[in-house]
This record gives structure tokens, C-alpha cells and sequence, in this order.
């Protein structure tokens, strides 16, 4: 069955623009206009009004249109259902796990998870795509990845299906050699990480801005990076005391260092597992998904 103008009208919709929708499609402008075109003469109704000259979404759907952008995404997803179960029948997982995130959140995957997995499921190929939210977003709409990680509070639910959430809290990695070597790790409180040199990621200025709970001009701040793995190379060196956000099973895959939970800074932080709304996930990422919520 070919579904393939269903498919990009879902995409223009959710892009909102014919030119992007079709840059993602990986075809020309004029070839999406005329599946568009094709459509309303096959069910005799407009199914979007293009307003000309405006920035940013210049789509909108007329009544036939939300109809039929909802009935178009019911039918892709049972078409994706049925090959995923039809494909399901050979009991051995294959195939190509496609992963957008940013490299702070990649990192630990690739570290605690994939290995193991692949481990399990020796015939699954890996593609991890790392960028920002922008990009993730990006990923997911156009095919590239089927599951996107990222801040909860960043997520558009319109667009995107949440798989799972978890927690992630502010942390303080400091090298144990280096840093209060005399004192047990229940001794030092934030008042004394306050007072040393620190490395933020971008992470967790947005935690401490949130929280109000201190002013950033009063910390003694050496470097502000945009991942946490920057932030926690600083740390690893013996210069700065890192303060990262992180889930309570990530693992410092650095010897001499240590971590203390900020439990002052706790909050509604949470990462999310996510998909395009109405997809239906490959054998290989349900798979997935259900091998990592076995360890949350």
C-alpha cells in the first residue's frame, strides 16, 4: 500500500511551512504542492489554506483538512503496526536503532546501555544523532530518529508522544583528592560548593535560575559549557567543582571522582523518551525502550 502522500502531508502539517516540509522530504517544493493538489481533487475538499508572506507557520488546516490530517495518521500508524508485527514473526531483533539527543544525555546511553544491548541483540546497527532541541525535533519529523531524548519541559506534547520520563537531579563531581580530602562526604553542604571554583553546564544554570534559590553573580563560576561532559572534564582535572544535572543511575566513568546530590536544588526535572505522535515504534526501539525501563 502506498501511503507515501499521507505520510509528507503529516509532515507538512507538522512543520507548518511547504518549504521546510519539503526540504525534510528531500523533494522538490513544486512536486509536495502537487500531492497536496492531488489529494483535494481525490476526496473533492480543501484541505489547507496557505497564507502567503508570513514568517514562521504560513499552514492552516481547514475543517477536511483536521479530519483528514487525524485519519491519515491513524491509517500510517496501523500500516507501520502491521509491517512492525509482520516483521516481528523472525524472533531475531535486527535492524537500525535511531537515537536524536543532545550530547550531554548521549553520552551516558552510549556508556551504560548500548553496549549491553548490543550485547543482547548483536545484529542492531546504532545511529545516535546529537545536537540541540532544535535538531532532535528535527530528527524525529524527518525519519532520521525514531526516538529523541530530552528536557521534559522543551517538549511540544501536540507533536510528540512521551515513552517514559525520569528523574534527573543537580549534582557536585569534585575530584576527592583535591577537594576536602579530610571530610566525609555528608559533611560538605552548599554553602561550601558555593564557595569553590565551578564549571556549570548549560543544564544546570537553567536548574539554579529555576530553583531561585541562589544568585549566579554571587558563585564563583570558571566556565559555563554547554554539555555536562565539558563541565565534568573541568571538574576531572582537579580546577573546578562541576555541578551537573544528572539521573541517580548515571555513572562518572572517572576514578577519583566523587558526586553529592544538591538536594536543595530538587525540583520537576525530568528527562522524556520520546516519539512522533501517531508513530508507531520499530521492533528494534520498543525493544529498546523496554530494555532500559528494566533499569529505571
Amino acid at each position: 500500500m502506498d501511503t507515501s502522500y499521507y505520510h509528507n502531508f503529516i509532515t507538512l502539517v507538522q512543520t507548518g511551512n511547504m518549504t521546510q516540509a519539503a526540504e525534510i522530504l528531500h523533494i522538490t517544493q513544486p512536486a509536495l504542492s502537487k500531492q497536496l493538489k492531488y489529494l483535494e481533487a481525490e476526496f473533492g475538499s480543501q484541505l489547507i489554506n496557505i497564507k502567503r508572506g508570513q514568517r514562521g507557520s504560513n499552514l492552516q488546516l481547514t475543517e477536511a483538512g483536521k479530519i483528514f490530517y487525524e485519519k491519515a495518521q491513524q491509517l500510517c500508524s496501523i500500516e507501520e503496526s502491521t509491517y512492525n508485527a509482520v516483521k516481528q514473526l523472525n524472533s531475531r531483533i535486527e535492524g537500525t536503532l535511531r537515537i536524536a539527543s543532545s550530547a550531554s544525555r548521549s553520552t551516558p546511553i552510549v556508556q551504560q546501555y548500548l553496549p549491553a544491548f548490543s550485547i543482547k541483540h548483536p545484529s542492531v546497527r546504532f545511529e545516535i544523532y546529537e545536537g540541540l532541541m532544535t535538531n532532535v525535533v528535527s530528527q524525529l519529523i524527518n525519519g532520521s530518529a525514531e526516538i529523541g531524548i530530552a528536557n521534559l519541559q522543551m517538549v511540544d506534547t501536540d507533536k510528540f508522544e512521551i515513552l517514559l520520563t525520569q528523574e534527573e537531579h543537580l549534582y557536585a563531581l569534585y575530584r576527592r583528592d583535591v577537594f576536602w580530602t579530610d571530610r566525609e562526604i555528608d559533611t560538605i553542604s552548599w554553602e561550601d560548593i558555593r564557595q569553590c571554583p565551578l564549571s556549570l553546564s548549560g543544564g544546570s544554570v537553567r536548574m539554579i535560575v529555576q530553583t531561585s534559590l541562589t544568585n549566579m553573580e554571587r558563585l564563583n563560576t570558571i566556565a559555563i559549557t554547554t554539555t555536562k561532559s565539558s563541565a565534568i572534564e573541568w571538574a576531572s582535572s582537579g580546577r573546578t567543582v562541576a555541578l551537573v544535572p544528572m539521573d541517580q543511575k548515571e555513572m562518572v566513568n572517572h576514578r577519583k571522582m566523587m558526586r553529592i546530590k544538591l538536594s536543595e536544588f530538587s525540583g520537576d526535572f525530568k528527562k522524556a523518551f520520546i516519539t512522533l505522535k501517531g508513530h508507531s515504534l520499530s521492533p528494534v526501539a520498543q525493544q529498546f525502550v523496554d530494555f532500559y525501563k528494566a533499569f529505571i
